[in-house]
């Protein structure tokens, strides 16, 4: 591991925060020549991201001139792992562009040995670190980014889509002058929170960005954890279960989605107690309570009620005053 690109890679601006992590992780494989030839596979497994992921970042790395990838072949004609040339100095300003090779050791080059040889001197801008100081920061950076990322496949496993930006996460566990970071579990309690109680667009979610907006934040969060101290309690499949033990013999039985989930829990802060129990007295009211309208019969033209016919508010409170 060379000391002096760590330092430089942590300090270098990539504008994603996986794709820093990426070149960090090749830093830390790299000699003081700055080559390196870890497999895709393995920078996977040590980022805890995709390969497709790694490959994404290592090709954006190269058109900005951070990286250079020197293809290489065994001698049956195989692929092995390439070779990456890291390219850091002044941030990559001055790299050479992808496909091309640096000058050759010692074209125009100040002499290294020899009785009149100049001594070697750095004229990096670049801090100089000395290896024996912790880079805490470096540290500090790729918990954020490792927290960001099961931030991301929280938010993926919920709403079972495949987002690769971890930004938004990343923002809001980066501590500022202004406020301190949010842990991992406020952004894992937040998402749920989101993906249960707010309706989705065109079948759509809100996504990360919109979740992890900073300003409002705050907010998100409070609401959040006064929904999982109530409804987050709450069992839906035991409430669609309990309906269908109820109204077995006269209505249509009700299967389990996101939209009923939904439901559930914008009927719980109407009910007295917020719990199964509630759920299973207004279902055995109604039933009681309901006349043969609302099971098929007279005036109804074969109308029955429904799950989610139920799961409305002004019915409760029908149902609560004895008025259907």
């Amino acid at each position: 591991m060379s000391m002096n690109l760590m330092a430089r890679a942590m300090n270098i601006k990539v504008g994603n925060p996986l794709r820093k992590l990426v070149l960090i992780k090749l830093a830390d494989n790299a000699n003081d020549q700055g080559e390196c030839w870890p497999s895709v596979p393995y920078i996977a497994d040590q980022c805890e991201i995709s390969e497709r992921s790694v490959q994404n970042h290592i090709q954006e790395l190269v058109k900005s001139g951070l990286v250079r990838i020197e293809e290489r072949k065994s001698e049956n004609g195989l692929n092995r792992s390439n070779v990456y040339h890291l390219r850091l100095n002044s941030a990559g300003a001055n790299a050479a562009p992808y496909g091309e090779s640096p000058a050759p050791s010692g074209v125009n080059g100040a002499p290294v040995s020899g009785a009149n040889a100049a001594p070697r001197t750095s004229h990096s801008f670049e801090p100089v670190i000395d290896p024996s100081t912790p880079l805490t920061p470096q540290g500090e950076t790729e918990n954020i980014l490792a927290d960001a990322e099961r931030a991301l496949a929280h938010y993926n496993q919920l709403t079972h889509t495949r987002c690769e930006d971890s930004s938004p996460f990343e923002t809001l566990l980066t501590a500022t002058k202004s406020r301190k970071a949010y842990a991992l579990a406020d952004l894992q309690l937040v998402t749920h929170w989101v993906v249960s109680t707010w309706k989705p667009r065109n079948g759509k979610y809100a996504k990360p960005a919109n979740i992890c907006r900073v300003n409002r934040f705050d907010g998100y969060l409070a609401d959040a954890r006064a929904w999982s101290e109530s409804a987050g309690r709450i069992d839906c499949d035991e409430v669609v279960a309990a309906y269908n033990r109820v109204f077995s013999d006269v209505l249509p039985p009700a299967e389990i989605d996101q939209d009923r989930k939904h439901g559930i829990r914008e009927l719980l802060p109407y009910l007295k107690t917020k719990d199964l129990e509630a759920f299973q007295s207004y279902f055995e009211a109604f039933r009681e309570q309901a006349t043969v309208f609302y099971f098929g019969g007279d005036d109804g033209a074969g109308w029955r009620a429904n799950f989610d016919y139920l799961m409305k508010p002004d019915v409760l409170r029908k149902t609560r005053d004895g008025a259907l």
